[in-house]
Parts: C-alpha cells; structure tokens; sequence
C-alpha cells in the first residue's frame, strides 16, 4: 500500500509532484522560498569545504616570465573586505530600499526577504563553482615561483612540478594553483552587479519620466566591482584572463538570479520592475477577483432593475 501511495504522489492523477513545486503544495512555502533558504544553507558548508579541496597540480617552467612576479604581502581588497563589499553592504543596502519603496506597504517585509535571498544566492552559487573551476583548473598564478621557492639545482628550461618547490608555507603554495577564475572578480560581480539591476529595478531607471541620476547612481556598485577585479591584476594575484573570466562568471549569475526574482524593467505596468514575480501574480489576482466581483455586482443591479 505504502509503495502505491508513492507512485500515486509521483504519477497518478491527482500527483502533486510537478516541474515547478517538486511536490511543496504549500503556499506559504513556495511564496516565502524555503527551499531557497535551504539552498543557501547547503552553499555556505559547500563552499568552505571546496575552499579547502586539494588544487591539480599543474607542472610549469621557471623561465616562464608570467609566474615570476612578485609576491604582495598586502592587497588591495582582502578577502575580508571582498566579503563586506561584495555581500554585506549590499545586502545592507537592498534591506533598507526594499523596506522603504516597497508597494504596497504590507509586502515591504516579503520584498526583502525575496531581495535579499536573490543576492545571497548570487553570491554563494558564485562562490561555490568558482572553488570547484578552479580547483580543476590548477593554472598558476602570477607570483606561483615566489610562492614556490623553487630549489637552486632545479633546471629553467624543463618541465617541473610542486616536488621542486622548497616553502614550509604550503597553504600559499596550494593556493598558488588557484588562478582560473578569479574569485575576487567573479564575487565581487555577483553581489554589487545584482545590487546594480535591484537598484535599477527600485529607482524605476527605465521610465522616461525619471531623472538620469537614477541610473547613474545604480551603476556605482558596478564600477566597484570592476576597481575590485581589476585590483588583483595589481596585485599580481591574477593574470588579465583570470579576471575576464570571473567577472564574466559573476555577471551571468547576477542576471540570471535577478530575473530569477524580477521582471525585465520595461513591464507592462509601471511598479512590474519594482516589485517581484510573486508580489506582480498576486496583486493582478487580487485585481481580478475586485473586477469580477464589480461585475457581478453590476449584472445583479441591472437583474433586480429589471
């Protein structure tokens, strides 16, 4: 009996399993993304132990010219600040703009919390396949020979591999192999360029009849995130390449959360762009069944009339 329980759920014709819920028929479920949440749980386990997986360990040359720079003890953007601008003044930001345009007032709290698993997911899902590319990847970074301490003996013109390396530092050393993309770049896009779009969308950049400072001051988290990608060439944390590649890497995951969540800014309505998807397919019912019942009333007077 349990087991054609099962395949009815699954297969039979009254199955509550399908494409889009999986199965979750609960409103207050699906409108609120737990399994979103529970996403973004899962990335962040995810994304510390790929940060601590072991890289390919590719074999280079010591006379190779893009290798031998030197290594910067400090940078530019730390990993910890990479972290406050890619997430936390962002998601800042998105908090206190949805909780203050949001219309109507009664879904502020449900904007936000939408907003802010969009960018959280960004974020996270960037990290996550970041960690595993470059992982896979093993391409060595800018200053790898510093890194290396390569042994005196060891020959210029062969091809050598971490056997020949003499540092005790071996987390640098590992991390040395973890250049393809870089994860500067491709976070500090995936949090600060969807800020850009969720700004874009909440300004109402695209009407006509607003300013173009809107829009100027929506794309100021963009050009952030380019001082950040570019900042690692700096360094000589990352070749050009690295840096194309995860900008490139961070911007498709900003877009595609973004709409995702929201509609494309030239809607048919003038707050589809300020408001989410589920937020739009609810007031429009909710206008519907007004329109109907306006309706009804007026076939009910024109009856009792006649």
């Amino acid at each position: 009996m349990a087991l054609y329980d099962i395949i009815n759920y699954f297969y039979g014709s009254n199955s509550k399993f399908n494409r889009i819920t999986w199965g979750f028929k609960s409103p207050t479920f699906i409108k609120w993304r737990i399994t979103d949440f529970i996403l973004i749980i899962v990335l962040i386990v995810l994304f510390f132990v790929t940060s601590q997986a072991e890289p390919f360990h590719r074999q280079f040359y010591l006379n190779d010219m893009t290798i031998q720079h030197p290594f910067a003890e400090h940078e530019r953007v730390t990993n910890i600040q990479l972290g406050l601008y890619s997430t936390v003044i962002p998601l800042s930001v998105i908090i206190i703009v949805a909780l203050i345009s949001t219309c109507p007032p009664k879904y502020k709290l449900y904007n936000t919390w939408v907003s802010s698993i969009g960018l959280l997911l960004s974020v996270l899902i960037t990290s996550f396949v970041t960690n595993i590319v470059k992982n896979w990847f093993g391409r060595l970074r800018p200053d790898f020979l510093d890194r290396c301490q390569p042994a005196n003996d060891t020959p210029k013109d062969k091809l050598v591999s971490i056997e020949v390396c003499t540092t005790d530092n071996l987390d640098r050393l590992a991390d040395g192999f973890r250049t393809t993309p870089s994860g500067h770049s491709s976070i500090s896009f995936a949090g600060l360029f969807y800020l850009t779009l969720f700004l874009l969308g909440q300004s109402q950049a695209n009407n006509g009849k607003t300013s173009s400072w809107r829009t100027m001051i929506s794309f100021i988290p963009w050009l952030m995130a380019c001082y950040i990608a570019l900042s690692r060439t700096q360094d000589y944390r990352h070749h050009f390449i690295d840096v194309f590649v995860g900008s490139c890497l961070g911007l498709i995951i900003a877009i595609w959360q973004y709409f995702r969540l929201f509609p494309w800014f030239g809607g048919n309505q003038a707050n589809d762009s300020f408001n989410n998807r589920i937020m739009i397919e609810e007031i429009k019912r909710k206008e519907e069944i007004k329109q109907d019942e306006n309706n009804y009333r007026r076939i009910s007077d024109i009856s009792t009339n006649v």
